[in-house]
């Protein structure tokens, strides 16, 4: 187990450290709502940021390499992390990274602030990974997340399935069509980097109409 990004911090904080704010130059924002906080993490070799507060969080390591992590009570954790590496932390944290490999490091990180699961499960609830299993590969799953590595064939097409209230962003862009129960259809050109949140999930069928590869990291707020 990975416990590099998984330490608590019992301690109160009077202050609220955005990491986006003391680190500016790490900590790139793609999307900011009543409900999520999406981060493009960037540390260059030898690179640290400064001690910073995290709300409950996902995380997705884009580029892996070797971490070291401080806490505020002064322990010190060293860890190699994988490329792929995706992990959640339901506490929050407080803590300073520094990249102490040869080479960049890049993680996407979604911090919850007010995710509202749905009160009544849908009947029939139809899970993308069970009626498309080579689109939607599972990353992690738990009480509170599920995170799919999503990737779509040029020409290739999914099963009417449902969402829970989900956050994504896309890794590789394209041109989509997405199709609803009611027969509408709608086509859309979904660009690389693009991020974002809907609150009550959907039932829809995609598919990829587009020439190259589609690729979506989607977490799922349960």
């Amino acid at each position: 187990m990975f416990v590099l990004f998984l330490f608590s911090c019992s301690e109160s904080k009077e202050k609220f450290l955005h990491p986006d704010s003391v680190s500016p130059e790490i900590y790139e924002v793609l999307l900011d709502n009543d409900f999520v906080k999406v981060m493009r993490v960037t540390f260059e070799a030898g690179q640290g940021d400064k001690m910073h507060d995290h709300n409950p969080m996902t995380f997705h390591v884009l580029e892996g390499g070797k971490a070291r992590v401080a806490l505020p009570d002064g322990s010190v954790n060293e860890r190699e992390i994988p490329s792929g590496f995706t992990g959640y932390n339901h506490e929050g944290q407080r803590h300073q990274v520094t990249n102490i490999g040869e080479n960049e490091m890049k993680i996407l990180l979604i911090e919850e602030k007010t995710i509202t699961p749905r009160t009544e499960k849908k009947e029939n609830f139809l899970h993308p990974e069970s009626s498309s299993p080579n689109i939607y590969e599972v990353l992690l799953e738990n009480e509170h997340v599920k995170v799919m590595m999503v990737t779509f064939e040029a020409g290739e097409g999914d099963q009417m399935h449902d969402h829970n209230p989900m956050t994504f962003h896309v890794l590789e862009g394209g041109k989509a069509k997405v199709s609803m129960p009611d027969g509408t259809v709608n086509e859309r050109e979904i660009p690389s980097g693009f991020t974002g949140y809907n609150p009550e999930g959907q039932r829809h069928q995609v598919t990829n109409i587009g020439d190259n590869q589609v690729r979506i990291l989607l977490v799922e707020h349960s």
